[in-house]
């Protein structure tokens, strides 16, 4: 990624803003011009606690809003109040926006430090702060930012380009440089102080392993493997055993195959009587309710008979049809036809009761045959079925034995060889606790990277030796300062005009490095790593350390040659020559105000 502007905002006021480009970008002009104010808010919009200095021309200025390139051309801006521990705004690729805190949590995802260094794989890693304490932290973009956003105090200090000169630091800037060039965190030491606790505690753990295994899992232990192989083999000869009966007790229903035949041709038999018995059952008793009905109609008949005799008998009674007295000439009934006419039906209803009766006496005889043949052919399948039984039952009832004796002897030794593999386990971890019980080092040793160190060396020097660098051979990596030594001289020992290009070979080494392995956003901002000395300064002449003009020759044009697939950001009072200016992107703060920009403020009035 690359940084395309900083832009510096205020209510009712004309922006103040700055604009780059991918490759050499070079910000030139005299004291407060307003060059360190920019690079100051780079540094707040990355997380850093305290905004700008304040300058005359920032007043009423509240905002600052810093756009960023991606390699694929999409962008994301980072905007922030100009405030002490303002929260930052975020408007991604895709254009949400996000209110995150400053402060890196690696615990929690929204925060500017975990968003930016997700960016470049750099998220969740651990560093390590002291090897005897291990003590550790985690790894921030306020810990990255040191090697590519470079002030003016930084770039000429005597102490390691990683870090702030702090004592304390000096693992921690190792744990750095680790991450940095390997990929490798040192996450390890977060397990190393779980498991290097103090002896009193491993003592209690021991103590307690040895409890667990005499109570729970007493016994020699070579005991227990002979009983388990013992019991094994069992289990291969039970299994053995049950293979055999099961093919017995198939062969067993192999020569019994003709009575299951036999049986099923019974079956067949009794299912058709059945049938029939059934059906003739059924029939019985509609026969039955069809005898009663006859039965009730000629009962009926009979009281229609004795009617019409005791009608004929009284002369006297009217008759219920016409009215008229029985036997008169105006009387239409006749009781003799009557008479007859319940004789002839009261004769087929005998006749037909007759007809009933002999079908019912058939019916009972055909179940009562049936029945038989039922019952019989049930006393056939039951004499079959003891034969059948009687040929199988030493079969069946070895096959279940078998199994049985198999899922117990199965069981058991389930039983046994999760007994075996827990102690097994608790006599491991006591070895590990009487290990760690005997080590006498209560210290984290952290990875060696003196290898991953070497090409980081061969480019810094090669750097060194396009600019001119007087006397750079050897260059040489010191990993107690955590710096590079040049032609048998610790950087820190040259004076702050060397300081500061050496200082600047450093990051700009690192960022051609890291860049192959995407570990490095891709720019780096240098402020003034030309210019140690402004007109008026009081310093002593042996502490002047101007650099040689053929030197900043070399490294503007080395800038403009060598860096085009990354960004480099160089704000600096020393002009570049004119030669080089075209293959810049170049920006001149004039501070006058009569021609060219006045500086990186507008002017007011």
């Amino acid at each position: 990624m690359f940084i395309e502007s900083v832009v510096v905002s205020g209510p009712n006021l004309p922006d103040a803003s700055v604009f780059f480009s991918k490759g050499a970008n070079v910000v030139q002009g005299g004291s407060d011009t307003g060059k360190s104010y920019i690079v100051q808010c780079i540094k707040f919009v990355l997380g850093s606690k305290n905004p700008p200095k304040p300058i005359a021309l920032s007043k009423d200025y509240t905002t600052v809003t810093v756009k960023f390139v991606n390699d694929d051309g999409s962008c994301f801006t980072i905007e922030r109040p100009l405030e002490a521990e303002a929260k930052v705004t975020l408007t991604d690729e895709k254009g949400k926006i996000s209110i995150l805190g400053v402060k890196h949590n690696p615990k929690n995802s929204s925060t500017l430090s975990n968003q930016f260094l997700n960016r470049i794989g750099l998220d969740k890693k651990t560093l390590l702060l002291g090897a005897e304490s291990l003590r550790s932290s985690a790894f921030s973009l306020r810990d990255l930012e040191k090697i590519f956003v470079i002030d003016e105090s930084r770039i000429v200090a005597e102490y390691s380009p990683l870090g702030t000169g702090q004592y304390l630091e000096r693992t921690k800037e190792k744990s750095i440089l680790k991450l940095l060039l390997t990929g490798s965190d040192d996450a390890a030491v977060k397990g190393a102080k779980k498991d290097l606790a103090s002896k009193d505690t491993l003592k209690h753990k021991v103590s307690a392993v040895e409890d667990i295994i005499a109570k729970f899992y007493p016994g020699d232990d070579a005991v227990q493997l002979t009983q388990l192989q013992k019991l094994n083999a069992f289990r291969h000869e039970v299994a053995d055993a049950l293979e055999v009966a099961e093919a017995e007790l198939a062969a067993g229903f192999e020569s019994n195959n003709d009575r299951f035949n036999e049986k099923t041709d019974l079956i067949t038999d009794l299912a058709e009587v059945e049938e029939r018995l059934s059906e003739d059952k059924s029939l019985l008793l509609r026969f039955g309710m069809l005898g009663e009905k006859y039965e009730s109609d000629r009962q009926r008949l009979l009281g229609i008979e004795q009617a019409a005799t005791l009608l004929d008998a009284v002369v006297a009674v009217p008759c219920p049809t016409c009215g008229n007295h029985f036997g008169s000439d105006s009387c239409e009934s006749n009781i003799e036809n009557v008479q007859q006419g319940v004789a002839f039906e009261l004769t087929r209803i005998a006749e037909n009761l007759n007809e009933l009766s002999e079908a019912k006496n058939s019916l009972s005889i055909s179940i009562e045959r049936n029945t038989a043949s039922s019952l019989s052919i049930k006393t056939s399948i039951a004499v079959l079925e003891k034969k059948i039984a009687s040929g199988l039952q030493g079969f069946v009832q070895s096959v279940s034995d078998l199994k049985e004796l198999l899922a117990c002897v199965q069981s058991d030794l389930t039983t046994l060889d999760q007994q075996v593999q827990a102690k097994s386990k608790l006599s491991d971890e006591l070895k590990r606790l009487g290990v760690l019980l005997l080590e006498e080092q209560s210290e984290f040793t952290a990875e060696s990277f003196m290898e991953a160190a070497k090409p980081l060396i061969e480019e810094i020097q090669s750097i060194l030796k396009r600019w001119g660098y007087p006397n750079y051979l050897p260059v040489e990596f010191d990993m107690v300062a955590r710096d590079i030594v040049i032609g048998g001289s610790a950087r820190g020992n040259f004076g702050k005009g060397y300081r500061a290009i050496a200082f600047s070979a450093f990051v700009l080494g690192l960022m051609n490095l890291l860049r192959l392995s995407g570990r490095h956003p891709g720019f780096v901002v240098l402020d003034s790593p030309l210019t140690t000395y402004k007109e008026g300064d009081d310093t002593p002449e042996d502490d002047r350390d101007e650099v040689a003009g053929d030197l900043i020759y070399a490294f503007y044009r080395d800038i403009a040659d060598n860096f085009t697939g990354c960004q480099v950001i160089i704000f600096e009072n020393k002009e570049p020559d004119m030669s080089i200016i075209p293959s810049l992107n170049y920006q001149h703060f004039t501070k006058s105000r009569s021609h060219g920009r006045y500086g990186f403020f507008p002017l007011r009035g």
